[in-house]
């Protein structure tokens, strides 16, 4: 619980990370206060607060707020509902699926790319033992507003060529059986501070064995995202399971 009494604190934060996942733009009491039904006054004492404890910042003087990456965290850890995968998106998946694939390499393939159609985020997967990682859906990130600067832009499309610090992420959690997620500067690796990776384990004969999930902005519907990431581990567990691997 946040430093007030009773979930208005709580509220208040749950309000600003959705509103600016909706539109990424700074979200003003006044929205807030419309929304929850309170005075524009208390919202602003409420934001001072979350402001305060480093789970929201003003970008700019005068704009509204917008959750830091311990915001988007907390909304996870402790306020967020996920959703399972619905019947449509389980029934694509395995359409999708009921291609000839013969090789782990087509199943990664085809998944990094289903999962960034799914997502509109970049589609990742990782086979370790081959020491690969594959990238599908990357104009994906050309498309959302964090990246109109060119800067950030190129250091992650940087990132993405390279893909060094991302396979060693991802190796990082290869032993985990549950969603990973990292949150900007969470990743440890500057060319990811604008960025979240959402990802899921797959098994090989029982044993976890890679990753799959999807690269986008820090600013993604994480509801959305982790039942998808995690529909998909499970279409790859499947599918492996009936290759010779």
């Amino acid at each position: 619980m946040l430093r007030d009494v009773g979930q208005r604190p709580e509220a208040v934060l749950a309000m600003i990370v959705k509103r600016y996942v909706e539109t990424a733009e700074p979200v003003g009491s006044r929205f807030v206060a419309r929304r929850l039904g309170l005075s524009s006054a208390t919202i602003r004492n409420v934001m001072a607060d979350l402001e305060d404890i480093g789970l929201i910042t003003q970008p700019y003087t005068s704009a509204g707020r917008i959750p830091t990456d311990k915001g988007y965290r907390y909304y996870i850890d402790s306020l967020m509902q996920v959703r399972k995968a619905n019947e449509n998106m389980i029934r694509a998946i395995k359409e999708h699926y009921g291609q000839a694939l013969r090789s782990i390499e087509d199943v990664l393939g085809h998944t990094s790319h289903l999962i960034s159609s799914l997502t509109n985020y970049v589609g990742i997967t990782l086979f370790p033992q081959y020491d690969r990682v594959y990238f599908d859906g990357t104009s994906h990130i050309i498309e959302q507003p964090e990246f109109k600067d060119l800067k950030k832009l190129y250091t992650l499309m940087k990132c993405l060529e390279e893909k060094r610090a991302i396979l060693n992420l991802l190796n990082n959690d290869i032993e985990d059986a549950h969603p990973a997620i990292h949150i900007g500067k969470e990743s440890g690796f500057s060319y990811l501070n604008d960025c979240s990776i959402v990802t899921s384990g797959y098994k090989i004969k029982g044993k976890l064995s890679g990753r799959v999930g999807v690269l986008g902005p820090k600013r993604m519907i994480y509801e959305k995202v982790i039942p998808t990431v995690e529909a998909l581990a499970d279409a790859v567990t499947e599918m492996l399971g009936s290759l010779e691997v």
